[in-house]
C-alpha cells in the first residue's frame, strides 16, 4: 500500500503543475486577448473620429461653396439656385457672419431659407417671393424672426456692393474680393471705385443697382441740402424699384411727417399695409397703425376696414374674387398675424401650405412644410 502511495505521489505532483501551468497559460491569453481587443476597438474608434470630423469639415464645405444652399433651395423651394450663390456665402463668412444649414428655419419667417447668423442676432437669407414667380431676394431677417428687411434685389447685387464697400473702406483688406472669386472679379474691377471719384452711394446705384438702404441715403442727402422736391422724386423712385416692400412707403411716410405734411404721412404708411407684407414695413407695427389711424384693430379688423375701402362697388368692376384670390389673401393674413403677434408661427404652418396649394402655388406649400422640424 506504501509503494502505491509513494509511486502516485510523483503522478499527482505533475498532474497539480500541469494544471497550475494550464491555468497560467489561460490567464495570459485571457490578457493577451483582452489587451490585443482594446487595442483593436482604440483602432476601430480612430477611422470613425476621422470620418466624424470628415463629415463636419464636407459640411463646411457644402456651406462655404454654397453647393448646401443650392441643393435645399432645388429641393424644398422647385427653383433653380441663383448663380451667384456661392460667391454670396463665401463672401458672408468674409464680412464676419457665421454660416447656418439651409434647413435651420427654425422661429424665423416661412418663406426664408437661412444663410448665415450676424453679431447683432439677425440672420442672413434668401427670401422666395411670395408671388410665385420664382424671385430670390437677399433679406435680413431680425432676431424676432420676423421682422423683413432688403438687402439686396440679387446675390450678384449682394456680393458686388460688398466689394465696392470693402474698397471704398480705404483699408488695405481684400477678404471680401477675395472670396467672391471669379465672380467678384468679373462683376468689379479693382481700383474702379476711386477712378470714378463719386461718392458710394451714387456709385452704387450708378455702376451696381438699387438698394433699399442706398435710396434712403440719397433721399437724405436732398434733405439735408434742403431739397425737398428732389428728395421726394428719390423716395417715388424708391417705391417704385423695390414693389411690394412696405420700407419705401413707411420711409416716405416719415418724410412727410418730418415736413408736418401729416394727411400724406397717413396715405404713405397706409400703403405699407395694404400692399405689402406687413412684416416688409421695418417699422413698430403700433406705430404703423397709429400714423395710419387704424390704431387698437386687430389684424382682421384693419383687412376688413380695408376692404370697405374698395367701396361698394368694386365687385362690380373687378368681378367677384376667385378661390385662388382668397387663398392668397388668407395666406398674406396668416402671415400678417405672425408679425402682430396674435398667433405662433407653428400655428399657421400648415394652414400656410394649404393656402398656397390652393392659390396654384405648390412650390410655396412645398417650401412652407419642409419649415417643419421632424
Amino acid at each position: 500500500m506504501s509503494s502505491a502511495l509513494a509511486s502516485s505521489a510523483p503522478s499527482t505532483l505533475a498532474m497539480r503543475r500541469a494544471l497550475v501551468a494550464r491555468r497560467d497559460r489561460v490567464v495570459a491569453d485571457l490578457r493577451h486577448h483582452r489587451r490585443s481587443g482594446l487595442s483593436n476597438r482604440r483602432i476601430r474608434n480612430r477611422p470613425a473620429r476621422c470620418e466624424a470630423s470628415d463629415s463636419s469639415s464636407s459640411s463646411d464645405v457644402d456651406l462655404g461653396s454654397g453647393v448646401a444652399y443650392s441643393e435645399y433651395i432645388r429641393d424644398a423651394a422647385g427653383i433653380s439656385p441663383p448663380a451667384e450663390l456661392g460667391a454670396l456665402a463665401a463672401v458672408l463668412r468674409a464680412q464676419g457672419a457665421a454660416l447656418v444649414a439651409p434647413n435651420d428655419r427654425g422661429g424665423i419667417h416661412p418663406l426664408c431659407v437661412p444663410l448665415a447668423r450676424r453679431a447683432d442676432g439677425s440672420t442672413v437669407a434668401l427670401m422666395i417671393s411670395p408671388a410665385g414667380d420664382n424671385t430670390v431676394q437677399v433679406v435680413s431677417v431680425a432676431p424676432d424672426g420676423f421682422s423683413l428687411s432688403l438687402l439686396a434685389k440679387t446675390c450678384r447685387d449682394y456680393v458686388h456692393k460688398a466689394i465696392v464697400e470693402e474698397e471704398a473702406a480705404d483699408g488695405d483688406s481684400t477678404e471680401v474680393a477675395e472670396a467672391a472669386g471669379a465672380i467678384g472679379a468679373s462683376l468689379h474691377e479693382p481700383g474702379a471705385f476711386h477712378t470714378l471719384g463719386k461718392e458710394l452711394p451714387v456709385y452704387l446705384t450708378l455702376r451696381v443697382g438699387k438698394f433699399p438702404d442706398v435710396m434712403e441715403q440719397l433721399a437724405r442727402r436732398h434733405l439735408d441740402k434742403g431739397d425737398e422736391q428732389s428728395a421726394l422724386v428719390t423716395c417715388d423712385l424708391y417705391k417704385a424699384t423695390f414693389e411690394g416692400w412696405g420700407r419705401p412707403h413707411w420711409y416716405l411716410s416719415q418724410v412727410y411727417a418730418d415736413a408736418g405734411r401729416h394727411e400724406e404721412a397717413r396715405d404713405a404708411a397706409r400703403f405699407a399695409l395694404t400692399d405689402c407684407q406687413w412684416s416688409t414695413a421695418g417699422a413698430p407695427l403700433e406705430q404703423l397703425l397709429e400714423r395710419c389711424g387704424w390704431g387698437g384693430q386687430s389684424v382682421d379688423e384693419t383687412k376688413a376696414f380695408i376692404e370697405t375701402r374698395r367701396g361698394p362697388a368694386a365687385e362690380q368692376f373687378d368681378g367677384p374674387k376667385s378661390d385662388e384670390q382668397l387663398a392668397a389673401e388668407e395666406a398674406a393674413s396668416l402671415l400678417d398675424k405672425v408679425y402682430a403677434g396674435e398667433m405662433r408661427l407653428g400655428e399657421i404652418t400648415q394652414r400656410l401650405a394649404k393656402c398656397y396649394m390652393d392659390s396654384d402655388n405648390g412650390a410655396l406649400a412645398k417650401l412652407v412644410m419642409s419649415s417643419i422640424s421632424i
